[in-house]
């Protein structure tokens, strides 16, 4: 449960959340060791060996006065507020003294983050319930930290965390996940006359896309949208499309080369050709991340030939034609 007295919330409707306070380090310290600490990680997502390793250096981390002070201020940072126009986080400037104190816990990159992160939930739960999801669906937005954890040890082989912008946004109360999709909140056209609010799409690594649970999906966020966030319909340029009924997408999975591959009725296919291609640009190493867990430096001759989506990418990252990310649109 979210405390009540810890907040301020601003407007009417809801823009944002606010923190009233800082916490103090004794009270991360007691957050972290408390009996409800391991049910508090699986809520977040952090299961099996990430959640074994984890729990083992909470204690080493909440007794190194330094590190439990970088705790604490990473996560005052993170809960600080959430919600439309609110500041993000900046883990990445962090990022350097995090790696310095991280060397007395564990090898690796993100614990300090992990744990900033877990115990700094409360301001972005607030702002889920303000805007309209449930309990329920408030900790599945934030169990994306243990799937992200989860993708790290893929690539890596060890506890850590990379995706820091994204945990920090997610944070920020501008994700949510509905069904096999996940959506974000941006503004586009910034400084210009068609500056809006526009729902991003995001595919999580979470099982097959097929076009029917991305039917679901899409039809769940403009239902949530069009409903808990009315009011972001208000000044929308002329000619734009209702707000809740306009997508875009960013992704290695925007490319016609996967409709050429697989075939308009494949899942990968079906998902490609639902997008107006916007633009392009090439990005290997989201390729490389996103089908392999691989992250620079890696030898693409050397990456693994199972499926004929890795035959695809592998082909064309060893014979340098490469591959290109799309920014799709969508409207509905």
């Amino acid at each position: 449960m979210t405390d009540d007295s810890q907040f301020e919330v601003l407007g009417d409707p809801p823009q944002a959340v606010r923190a009233t306070e800082e916490l103090p380090p004794a009270a991360i310290a007691a957050m972290l060791q408390a009996p409800s600490a391991p049910a508090l990680l699986e809520l977040l997502g952090i299961t099996g060996q990430d959640h074994i390793e984890l729990s083992a250096v909470i204690g080493p981390a909440v007794q190194d006065q330094e590190v439990l002070a970088e705790i604490t201020t990473t996560a005052n940072l993170l809960r600080a507020g959430a919600g439309l126009d609110v500041p993000e986080a900046d883990l990445g400037a962090r990022e350097q003294e995090h790696a310095r104190l991280q060397e007395r816990l564990a090898p690796g990159e993100g614990l300090i983050a992990i744990l900033a992160l877990v115990v700094s939930t409360s301001t972005v739960r607030a702002w889920h319930r303000e805007r309209g999801l449930s309990t329920e669906q408030s900790w599945q937005v934030l169990a994306d930290l243990g799937q992200q954890m989860r993708i790290h040890r893929r690539s890596s082989g060890r506890l850590g965390l990379h995706q820091l912008p994204w945990m920090a946004l997610n944070w920020r109360g501008r994700l949510v996940h509905l069904g096999r999709l996940q959506f974000d909140l941006h503004r586009v056209g910034e400084g210009t006359a068609q500056e809006r609010w526009m729902i991003g799409t995001h595919i999580p690594a979470t099982g097959p896309l097929t076009p029917a649970a991305v039917d679901d999906s899409l039809a769940r966020a403009t239902a949530y949208f069009s409903t808990r966030y009315a009011d972001l319909e208000t000044g929308r340029p002329e000619g734009a499309p209702p707000f809740g009924h306009e997508f875009d997408c960013d992704s290695w999975l925007i490319n016609p080369l996967l409709v050429e591959e697989f075939g308009a009725g494949s899942n990968l296919g079906s998902f490609t050709q639902r997008w107006e291609l916007l633009s392009r640009d090439r990005a290997d190493d989201s390729a490389a991340f996103f089908v392999f867990g691989a992250r620079p430096p890696y030898d693409p001759a050397s990456l693994p030939r199972n499926t004929r989506l890795e035959r695809l990418v592998a082909q064309r990252l060893s014979d340098r034609r490469g591959w290109e990310v799309g920014l799709g649109r969508l409207v509905r």
